[in-house]
């Protein structure tokens, strides 16, 4: 494997399930969290962009944390509630309800990010942004500016991971990514975040409007359907291996995670985008990743060591 540090920005916080009988059910998540630990736990260095509460909830985040190996770019928990996300679930799938403003997740200052960000200097390889941390402040407008600020030589990935409910001005989220998109060079999206994005276009047209604004490679994932890969000058899709499904919770994230620490292991970088048949290697490797992470309670990413035994992941 390769050293490089992938830079996370994000929000981490409380999925707070709740049942058709009223139960609750707490599990740490969060996109960019998943993400991050993903990568760590397929043995490649992350660094999350992201503040801790001091609460119950906040310890029990810090130690899932620390325990797969993820550090934080700007340690130090802060005296604001956890984040949480309240998810009902019922007969006709999730129904999502946030508490976000004025919580710790997004406490993410431009100053000091900036600087921790810089402080890893050539050894930042790959830049992740995404999902709630696009759209609360102060973390919104601090993650654009260090996408901004990242070196020509880093990977930038976005994942939108569109949750509706929680967006205020649709337009001006739309502008938000539109500007992200000019330095995005891979865009992950679900069938659900483009119509929610582009009511009025096909997966195509999107994808089209995104790589004219310079995306490289948009990815759209569809359930358990095939993962379609569109670029500027070609596309193929991949078929989602068929897997005993136990949770489907985080299997994003894990394929965004997969798909990242599988890059950055074989020492890959931007200009190896251009090459689709190792796009499509890396991309098949992520949905391994993100199958597995469905075989298992809670957004659980596998392990490094697991996926030594899995034919095709290669490099472990």
């Amino acid at each position: 494997m390769s050293s490089g540090t992938i830079a996370v920005v994000g929000e981490n916080l409380i999925d707070l399930f709740v049942d058709e009988s009223g139960a609750l059910t707490p599990v740490p998540g969060g996109g960019p969290f998943n993400v991050a630990r993903t990568i760590s736990r397929l043995g490649q260095k992350a660094v999350l962009f992201s503040a801790i509460s001091t609460d119950g909830f906040g310890r029990t985040l810090q130690a899932v944390l620390d325990a797969d190996g993820v550090r934080l770019a700007l340690p130090g928990p802060l005296d604001y509630p956890t984040s949480l996300a309240i998810v009902e679930v019922g007969s006709t799938g999730p129904r999502y309800g946030f508490h976000l403003n004025g919580t710790a997740a997004f406490q993410l200052e431009e100053p000091g990010a900036i600087a921790a960000y810089n402080s890893l200097g050539d050894d930042a390889a790959a830049l992740y942004i995404g999902t709630l941390g696009l759209l609360v402040e102060p973390m919104a407008s601090t993650g654009e500016s260090l996408v901004n600020t990242a070196s020509p030589n880093t990977l930038v990935v976005l994942d939108p991971n569109c949750r509706p409910s929680a967006i205020t001005s649709h337009d001006d989220y739309r502008r938000r990514l539109i500007r992200l998109f000019s330095r995005s060079d891979i865009v992950k999206v679900s069938t659900e975040d483009l119509a929610y994005l582009y009511p009025d276009s096909s997966s195509t047209q999107a994808a089209g409007a995104m790589t004219d604004l310079g995306v490289k490679w948009v990815v759209v994932t569809d359930g358990p359907g095939e993962v379609h890969v569109l670029g500027a000058h070609s596309a193929f899709s991949i078929d989602v291996p068929v897997v005993k499904v136990v949770d489907t919770v985080g299997a994003g994230d894990a394929l965004v995670g997969g798909f990242l620490a599988w890059w950055i292991g074989h020492g890959l970088g931007r200009s190896e985008l251009a090459d689709s048949g190792l796009v499509r290697s890396g991309i098949s490797a992520a949905i391994v990743i993100a199958s597995s992470t469905c075989t298992r309670q809670g957004a659980q990413p596998p392990w490094a060591e697991e996926m030594r035994r899995v034919p095709g992941w290669g490099w472990l």
